[in-house]
């Protein structure tokens, strides 16, 4: 009988490298899935905390920031919508005032001089508005006016686009800085934009050419918590002017009146006012 062939042996099982670790990959798995959850866990809270002082912040600009804002736009808008009606009514018509100068010196004013061409529209009068430069009206009469533009005039860090803007971080610190921004604006800025309203009275001079040098200017005056005007008349550069009765409140630059023709138009205008609210002036005339 004759021997059986020989074969090889062959390994059936897996074929391992002795020489390399092995990995252990459900530990690499769960120690990933434990770090996920955390980070998880971590921004969430972040994301919580961020949303819980947002709605603070906008609860304090809510609460003290929007009625002021509110109040100033509906002002604005009043105003402005007078501004407009103005073209349309005669000022040489004269309407007879009914509140003297000297019951003006405690209540908020606001006050724009503006062409009769830019109360054409809307767009022209605003135009007008945010070109408004300043002039002596204020200080010939002897009153604190606010400028229409004031109204509109309002801190960035007030606004409510500025407030929307956090919105755009989760950063806790970023959002600190933010609300000690808003609540230093609040104790410091908005008290300046609370005297502005309610404004008491509404002065508007509406120039009839393109300088008040030589060309009629006519007044209006309205008393807003009435919703009345009180003062309607024409007037128009005469020169130079004394006040007879001693200034109250703010005071024109004597030099500066003395020698700019602006400032003397400017007076000149203020002293009819003046004469139209029952205070008495001497004007006299510059020689042509």
């Amino acid at each position: 009988m004759e021997p059986s062939e020989l074969t090889p042996a062959e390994f059936d099982g897996v074929r391992r490298n002795r020489y390399r670790p092995r990995i252990p990959w459900a530990r690499v798995g769960f120690v990933v899935l434990v770090a996920a959850l955390f980070a998880g866990a971590y921004f969430w809270r972040q994301k919580v905390r961020a949303d819980e002082l947002r709605e603070r912040i906008r609860a304090e600009h809510a609460e003290h920031v929007a009625p002021v804002l509110d109040e100033l736009e509906a002002t604005r808008i009043e105003l402005e919508s007078k501004a407009l009606d103005a073209k349309s009514g005669a000022a040489n018509r004269l309407v007879e005032a009914e509140v003297p100068l000297s019951a003006l010196h405690d209540t908020e004013m606001v006050y724009l001089q503006v062409r009769a061409s830019e109360l054409a529209s809307e767009e022209g009068l605003r135009a007008a508005v945010e070109s408004e430069e300043e002039d002596a009206i204020g200080a010939c009469l002897g009153l604190e006016l606010t400028p229409l533009s004031a109204l509109s005039d309002v801190p960035e860090v007030l606004t409510a686009k500025w407030v929307g803007r956090i919105d755009d971080t989760n950063d806790m610190q970023r959002l600190s800085v933010r609300e000690e921004q808003l609540m230093r604006a609040i104790e410091r800025e908005l008290p300046t934009l609370r005297e502005r309203v309610p404004a008491d009275f509404f002065l508007l001079l509406v120039v009839q050419g393109q300088s008040r040098l030589r060309d009629p200017v006519d007044v209006f005056l309205w008393d807003l918590a009435q919703d009345k005007l009180v003062l309607r008349s024409r007037t128009e550069n005469r020169g130079r002017l004394i006040t007879v009765r001693s200034q109250i409140g703010p005071k024109a630059d004597s030099a500066r009146a003395a020698g700019d023709p602006i400032a003397i138009a400017d007076c000149s205008i203020a002293a009819h006012i003046k004469a139209q609210l029952g205070e008495p002036t001497m004007d006299l005339a510059t020689p042509d």
